[in-house]
Parts: structure tokens; sequence; C-alpha cells
């Protein structure tokens, strides 16, 4: 089945490029006077007076064997516009002949009989490169050079025609710039997906978002056909002028762009439960042009931008969620080739501070620091944030994110009171929350046994954490000294 369909599509295609023709006939025109041409080729001279060749409807042609005789009558295969049928002549042979018939005769004003007898001998040298085919002064008469300046005229222009485009090149285009190509709408036809417009015959794209390509095809209208090869078995192959098929060129358009990604995240680095993220708000700009505006929820957030244009950006807090600390800094992020794709982690910081306790205990007056008292700490919802205990300092302390706590003692020294409940509320990072508590000895019938520590050491607070009053030790030490009693450990 599928021979039978390519051969199917091949009979086709030889119906409609490869058509046989009986009706057209070709016939000999009239001499064109003062005209010679000699053609020499195994050192044997062919000489003849230049002369036109017409179809049936007196359009001209031209003969494309320099060596092979022209008869009338004959029956011919004709080619018209693809040439690539034709296997007489390589592509570059039939490229040039057909851009020859194009520029010669009748093309721009070109209509004296001369340009004829050019367009025919440059057919001839460009078929049969190694004959030698020139003009003489008369009929089999001597060598001259002629129409030298029409002939670099002609040929000038078959060369230009092919000539790839100064335009024809890959545009790299910032992102939602603008394209112009100067002049290329007079002579080319636009082939491309992008919307274009025709400002004086140039070409504009605005608002350039998405690399592509534009193709361009050279415009070759002055005929009202395309050009046609005539190939017959029995006589002279011959070519009638008309439009070629050019070659489309292709232009790269390179839409430099790239996105910005903000990694929004949250902190767990403290305890909180009534801290909230939602709505904290980030501004994108560009030179001070607003791009967009990122907003979380209560979740953190990973937000990719539409794509950008190339350049330098700013991002800034514009807003911040319940709890959290503003965040002032500038961040500065550049997208350019080298880095096109640019992700920025914004660490969103609780607010926290240090709740402290100083403990004492206290007998027959005399207060010192209480080592080992347990307290916990819970949030508004009475969760157990965590249980902390003093030190033989009589200090202790803990870091809490945003939020109201409750304090308990849950133990502390054998016989003697524990410290009320009480609250504290991280609100800023400025203020204090150091809370200085006192447990007293309980009164009963139980032996208050001393410590077994019989060291006459000191204890004084903490330089660093523990505000205490210096007469507090010095009266301790005189009442140690005058009533001669060991100094109690807590």
């Amino acid at each position: 089945m599928k021979k039978i369909l390519v051969g199917m599509l091949l009979v086709a295609m030889c119906f409609f490029i490869c058509n046989e023709v009986k009706a057209e006939t070709f016939v000999e025109g009239s001499f064109i006077n003062g005209e010679y041409i000699n053609k020499v080729k195994d050192k044997k001279t062919y000489y003849m007076t230049m002369q036109f060749i017409k179809d049936s409807q007196g359009r001209i042609v031209y003969c494309l064997e320099p060596f092979v005789d022209f008869k009338t009558g004959q029956s011919y295969n004709e080619y018209s516009g693809d040439l690539m049928g034709y296997g007489n002549l390589t592509s570059e042979q039939k490229r040039r002949i057909e851009l020859i018939v194009y520029y010669g005769y009748g093309y721009t004003g070109r209509l004296e009989d001369k340009w004829y007898v050019i367009t025919q001998y440059l057919i001839w040298k460009t078929v049969d490169e190694k004959a030698d085919i020139y003009f003489t002064n008369k009929l089999n008469g001597s060598r001259i050079s002629k129409y030298e300046n029409e002939i670099n005229e002609i040929m000038s222009e078959v060369l230009r025609h092919d000539y790839v485009p100064e335009f024809v090149k890959k545009y790299e285009i910032n992102y939602g710039d603008t394209l112009k190509i100067d002049g290329v709408i007079k002579d080319y036809i636009i082939n491309t997906d992008y919307e274009y417009f025709n400002f004086d015959n140039d070409l504009v794209i605005e608002g350039l978002t998405n690399s592509g390509r534009i193709g361009v095809r050279r415009k070759s209208n002055y005929y009202d056909n395309n050009v046609v090869i005539y190939d017959s078995v029995s006589s002279q192959d011959l070519i009638r002028p008309g439009n070629v098929v050019n070659p489309e060129y292709f232009i790269d358009v390179d839409v430099s762009k790239g996105n910005i990604s903000l990694d929004i995240r949250d902190d767990d680095s403290v305890y909180t439960i009534e801290s909230d993220l939602k709505d904290t708000c980030y501004e994108i700009r560009k030179e001070e042009q607003f791009v967009d505006k990122v907003c979380t929820d209560s979740k953190p957030l990973i937000y990719k931008s539409v794509d950008l244009p190339y350049g330098d950006y700013t991002i800034t807090q514009v807003s911040v969620g319940k709890g959290y600390r503003n965040d002032t800094k500038v961040y500065n992020v550049t997208i350019n080739k080298m880095n096109p794709q640019v992700t920025t982690i914004l660490y969103n910081k609780l607010i926290r501070n240090d709740i402290e306790i100083i403990k004492y205990a206290c007998k027959d007056n005399l207060c010192g620091f209480e080592r080992d008292a347990k307290f916990e700490i819970r949030d508004v919802k009475g969760n157990l944030v965590t249980t902390i205990s003093t030190l033989e300092n009589g200090y202790t302390n803990y870091t809490l994110g945003y939020g109201k706590y409750d304090i308990h003692q849950v133990s502390g020294l054998k016989n003697y009171t524990v410290a009320d409940d009480y609250s504290e509320k991280i609100v800023d990072e400025s203020s204090i929350h150091k809370k200085e508590l006192y447990n007293y000895y309980i009164e009963n019938d139980e032996v208050v046994l001393e410590p077994e520590d019989s060291s006459e050491e000191i204890i004084l607070p903490p330089r660093t954490s523990v505000d205490f009053s210096l007469e507090l030790g010095y009266l301790s030490i005189l009442f140690t000294l005058i009533l001669g009693i060991k100094k109690m450990y807590f």
C-alpha cells in the first residue's frame, strides 16, 4: 500500500512540474542586424548571426545548448518555477541562468535588441565554460570586445541577487523591547509568527516577549509567470524568462529574559504560637519602576516572577506579619545572560526576648541564691514550652518568641515556699523581662538541718545578670564574724 501511495505521489508531482508540451511551438524570429557570435569547441568553429526565437504567443525564449541545432515542431517537457527536475545542468548553472534571463532582455527598460544578444551570450557562457564563445565584427569575422559595461551590469545584479542581506543576522533584544529592521519590507516577503507592522518599509515588532525566527524571501515579481525550461530530446532546449524562486533567509530573534524567585521562609529558631506570617509583603522594582508585589498567607512561600528583562532589580519588605521583625535591608539582584534565573532567600525573623529569673531563698532575714529551683514555661494555650532550673548563682533564663507565657515554679528547697505564678509578654526586643523571686522558710516542728558544706565563701550575684546590692554581702560577712555562725547555703 505504501509503495502505491508513493507511486501516485510521484505521478502527481510529474503532472504539475514536468508536463509534456505538444501544443506549444517555437519559431525562429528575425535576425538581429550587426550581431555576430562565434562558438569554438574541439577545434571546430560555429559562427552565426544572432536572431530571436519565440513561442507561439510571441514571447521570447533563449537557447540553452550552444552546440545543438534548433528544430521547429518538436515536443517538450516543461519545468516551471522549480527547475530541479531538469537534469542537463547543475543546480549552480540553473540558478545563474534563471537569474540572467530574469535581469536580461526586457527587465526594467532593457528593451533594445542588444540586450537579447547579451543575455543569450551569457547563457551559453554559463552552460559550457570550456567553450570559446565570443563576439565578432562580422559573420565569422575577427574577435572583438563588446558590451562589457552591459555584461557587468547584468552580472552584478545576478551575483548580488543571492547575497545574504546584511540584516539577516541574530538580534538580541531585551524582554519587552522593540525590534526595527530598516527597509526590509520593500524588497522582501516576510514570513513570521510575530505580529509586525510596516513603518515606511521598516519592519517593526513591538513588545517582544519570546525568541523566534523571521523568514525573509526576496521579491521577484517583475514578470507575470515563473521561469520555464523546455526540454526536448530531438531539438534545442529552451528557457523562457520569468520570476525565480528565491531562497528564504532566517533572522533569529533572541529575547533576553529571566526570572526572579523569592524563597520567603519562616523562623523556626525560637518558640512561638502567636505569630502569623500572613501579609508579609515584598516589592520588586527595576530602576524605581514597580514590577510586582509578593505577599504570603500564613505559610512560607516560594514565588517565581513572570519573564523579566535583563537588568538590576531591588527587593524590599513593605509589610510584616504579626510577631516578626521589620526587615529594612534592600536586596539587590541582577538578571543577565550569565545569571538569568535569580533566587533570593528571605528569612523572616521572629521578635524574641529573654525571660530571666533570679531566685533567692530566705531564712531569718538572710537571703541567698537558690540552686535547682525548677520552673515550667507554658504558652497561652497551656502547652508546655520548656522546663528550666536555676544555677548555683540563682540565675536562669530562656529565649522565647513573640507571645504571652506563664511561668510556674514546680519545685525548690524543702520546707520553703514556692514563688507565685506570673506571666511575661514578648512583644518587642528592647524590654527587660527579669524577675527576682524570693522563697521563705516555713516554720514547723521539723528540725532544719544545716548544710554539710562548711565553706566560708560568700556567694555574690553575677555581675552581668543579677542586680544585687553590695551592702547585703557586707552585712552577711559582718553577721558571720560577730556571731561566729557558719554561713548557710541553701
